[in-house]
C-alpha cells in the first residue's frame, strides 16, 4: 500500500475493522440510488460541488457513491484523504489544506483535483468499528460551524444506517434463496412421481370411461405438467442464482435443433413456426441448455401472440457469433417493460399475460450469459416482438 503521509495509517484494531466491514458485503457493490441521494443531499445542504460516502478496507478506498468525481470508485488507502479520517473517531476537519501540514504537498491539492478543503465524518457500525467517511470536498477554502459539523456526523451516522438496512435486506434475500433452493429441490421428486402416476391414468383411459372422470384426468394431466414446469423453474433459477449450472458443450448444427423444437412444439390450429436463415451453422454450446431457451422464446411467441399467424426462426453468421431470433406478429411489450423483461419474477402487465413466477427469461439470459453470448428484445406495441440471442462462434 503507497503511503503519501508519512505517518502510521493502520489503527491498532484495522484486522477488527476490515472484518466488520466485510460483514456488510458493501465493497466494489454496483451503485446504489439511496447512497447517491444522501450525496447530493450533502452538496445541496452544504452548497459544496463534491461529496461521496467511502468504505476502506485493508488496502482499498472504495467509493460507494459520489458527486463531483466523474465516476471515481477506487483509490488507494495510502493516497486517500479517508485513510486519515478514519483514525480518529470524530469528524477531520481541513479547512484550507495547503496549510495542514499532512495535506498541503499531496497530489491531490497540488493536482489531480485542486483539494483545499476536506471534512470528513466517520462512519461508524453499532459495534463502534469505523468503516468508511462521509465527506465534503471543495476547490476553494472554507469553514464549517459546529452546526454544520454536527449535520455531517448526522448524514454519515444516516449512510450507517442505509448500509445496515441494505444488509438486512441482503440476508433477507439470502434467505428466500436459501428457501427457494431447498423447497424446489424437495418439490421435484414428489411432482415427478405424481407426473407418472397421471400419465398411466391418461394414456390408460378407456372408451367406456365415464365423462367426468376423464374430464378430471385430463384437467389432472394439465395441472400437473404446469406444476412441473414451475418447479423446474424455481429449480434452475436457484441454481444459477448459486452459479451450480455447468455447461456440457458440443458441437451441433442448429438447424438440427431448430427441428427438433419445431417438431416437439408444432401443434395444430397454433401459430405455424418457419425456420430461416442459416440452418447448416455450428455452435460449440450446450445443446440441451440451448435448446431450453429457444423452447422458451418460442413458447412464449406462441403463447403471447396466438393469432399472429406465423413465428419466424433464425439463424444468421454476424462475424464472430450466430444470432438466433424469434420474431411474432403478436400486441408487443411497452416500451416501459423492455428495460425489466429479463429480470428475474419480473412478469409483464398486460392483463392475461400475468402467468407464471417471471422466471422463464431470466433463466434464458443466464444460460446465454454462461455461454458468453447476449439476449435482447426488440418490440413495438402493435407490431409484434422479436426475441434474439447471440452464441459465439467458437463456443468461447
Amino acid at each position: 500500500m503507497d503511503n503519501v503521509y508519512g505517518i502510521n495509517l493502520i489503527p491498532d484494531n484495522d484486522a477488527e475493522r476490515v472484518a466488520a466491514l466485510d460483514r456488510y458485503q458493501i465493497l466494489h457493490s454496483q451503485k446504489e440510488k439511496a447512497f447517491d441521494s444522501i450525496c447530493e443531499l450533502a452538496c445541496d445542504l452544504f452548497d459544496c460541488p463534491i461529496s461521496h460516502i467511502s468504505f476502506l478496507n485493508a488496502d482499498t478506498e472504495f467509493i460507494k457513491a459520489e458527486v463531483g468525481l466523474n465516476g471515481l470508485q477506487y483509490v488507494s488507502r495510502g493516497v486517500g484523504f479517508c485513510a486519515v479520517a478514519i483514525l480518529e473517531p470524530e469528524l477531520l476537519l481541513v479547512e484550507d489544506t495547503r496549510k495542514h501540514e499532512l495535506f498541503a504537498n499531496h497530489p491531490y491539492v497540488k493536482d489531480f483535483l485542486k483539494i483545499r478543503f476536506y471534512a470528513g465524518a466517520p462512519i461508524v457500525t453499532p459495534d463502534g468499528y469505523i468503516i468508511g467517511t462521509m465527506c465534503l470536498i471543495d476547490t476553494e477554502p472554507r469553514k464549517l460551524n459546529e452546526k454544520e459539523q454536527r449535520l455531517l456526523k448526522k448524514l454519515a451516522d444516516v449512510a450507517m444506517e442505509q448500509t445496515e438496512l441494505r444488509q438486512h435486506n441482503l440476508s433477507l434475500l439470502q434467505e428466500r434463496e436459501e428457501f427457494i433452493a431447498i423447497a424446489s429441490h424437495e418439490l421435484r421428486t414428489p411432482v415427478t412421481a405424481l407426473k407418472a402416476a397421471v400419465q398411466v391414468l391418461h394414456t390408460h383411459q378407456g372408451n367406456e370411461m365415464p365423462p367426468l372422470q376423464h374430464n378430471m384426468i385430463e384437467q389432472a394431466n394439465r395441472s400437473v405438467n404446469k406444476l412441473t414446469y414451475l418447479v423446474n423453474d424455481l429449480f434452475d433459477a436457484s441454481r444459477l442464482a448459486a452459479r451450480k449450472y455447468t455447461l456440457e458443450k458440443t458441437v451441433f448444427r442448429l438447424g438440427a435443433l431448430m427441428k427438433d423444437c419445431f417438431d416437439f412444439l408444432r401443434v395444430p390450429g397454433k401459430p405455424e413456426l418457419l425456420m430461416e436463415g442459416d440452418l447448416s451453422a455450428e455452435v460449440y454450446a450446450d445443446e440441451k441448455k440451448i435448446e431450453q431457451v429457444l423452447v422458451n422464446l418460442v413458447e412464449n411467441a406462441v403463447k403471447y401472440a396466438p393469432d399472429t399467424g406465423t413465428i419466424q426462426v433464425r439463424a444468421e453468421h454476424m462475424e464472430n457469433v450466430i444470432r438466433i431470433s424469434v420474431k411474432d406478429k403478436g400486441p408487443g411489450i411497452r416500451p416501459d417493460q423492455l428495460p425489466h423483461i429479463f429480470k428475474r419474477y419480473f412478469r409483464t402487465k398486460n392483463g392475461a399475460l400475468q402467468t407464471g413466477l417471471g422466471l422463464g427469461l431470466y433463466i434464458c439470459a443466464e444460460i446465454i450469459k454462461q455461454h458468453g453470448g447476449e439476449i435482447g428484445v426488440e418490440s413495438e406495441p402493435g407490431k409484434g416482438s422479436t426475441f434474439w440471442f447471440t452464441l459465439p462462434v467458437n463456443g468461447t
